[in-house]
């Protein structure tokens, strides 16, 4: 579960980073498509060559990709980055209902449990927030689903060919989708304005959330089942949440640390599944 924990990690503060990107005015498909750009080209150079993309499973695992950051970005636009943090842990349950019948990897009861513990801890360390727009909450929970299907739907082909290799494929399919939707974006007239901050949290994006992020994920699934390697996605709350208490508040809440134990708890009991 390390490689889908350090994931986990790594998307913790995405929401955050996230909402800042759009205050300084950067357009939501926008800075997808350079996230995209940047995870990919990252994704690239450590590959050392380009990976066979006229792979068909390839191509689906792109579409999905693409369909999650664009959606993943409108919702947290419209609904927030703490709703965003929130609604997006329907991954690991959406997972554990498909792994069965894609899959065929049996979600034991241990595994539930775990899912089950995991999203106590989370509403304990984030709260309940309902987010500014129905629209926004729908896209987040569609992230969710396109997430969880990219997850199961590749777990073969990872486990086929590694990683590292069909990461950077399907960020490499995905990249030319969200072109368009980012062209057609600025074409109804949104507008850019970088600074200093916003390049910084693109960069953020781009390597850590996607490349390193996306990776780590995929590496999971390689190494274990699905429904278990999805569970430590709950960390994602713990990690934005805790990281903001400490730097902004300089405490650490009863509900953090109430949280913390249960999320790992939940990891323990899936991963004894």
């Amino acid at each position: 579960m390390g490689f889908s924990a350090l994931a986990a990690a790594l998307w913790g503060g995405l929401y955050v980073v996230s909402q800042l990107a759009f205050q300084d005015r950067l357009p939501p498909v926008t800075v997808s498509f350079v996230r995209l750009a940047i995870g990919a080209a990252a994704l690239v150079a450590v590959l050392r060559r380009l990976p066979g993309i006229r792979e068909p499973r390839l191509a689906g695992l792109g579409a999905l990709v693409a369909v999650t950051v664009l959606v993943q970005s409108y919702g947290t636009l419209l609904a927030g980055a703490a709703t965003g943090s929130l609604l997006t842990l329907m991954t690991p349950v959406f997972v554990a209902l498909l792994a069965p019948l894609v899959l065929h990897e049996p979600t034991r009861l241990l595994q539930w449990l775990g899912i089950a513990l995991g999203i106590a801890g989370a509403l304990l360390i984030a709260g309940l927030h309902p987010g500014g727009s129905v629209l926004g909450d729908l896209l987040l929970v569609a992230a969710s689903l396109s997430w969880a299907l990219f997850t199961v739907g590749g777990a073969r082909l990872v486990r086929e060919r590694g990683a590292l290799a069909v990461t950077t494929g399907a960020s490499l399919w995905a990249l030319p989708l969200v072109l368009v939707a980012a062209l057609i974006e600025l074409a109804l007239g949104a507008t850019v304005h970088v600074s200093p901050g916003g390049v910084l949290a693109l960069v953020y994006l781009g390597l850590g959330a996607t490349a390193l992020g996306w990776w780590a994920w995929y590496r999971g699934v390689a190494v274990a089942p699905a429904a278990s390697a999805a569970v430590p996605f709950l960390l994602q709350p713990l990690v934005g949440v805790g990281l903001a208490q400490v730097l902004f508040h300089g405490e650490v809440s009863i509900g953090l640390l109430a949280g913390g134990l249960l999320v790992a708890a939940g990891m323990l009991a899936a991963s004894r599944a």
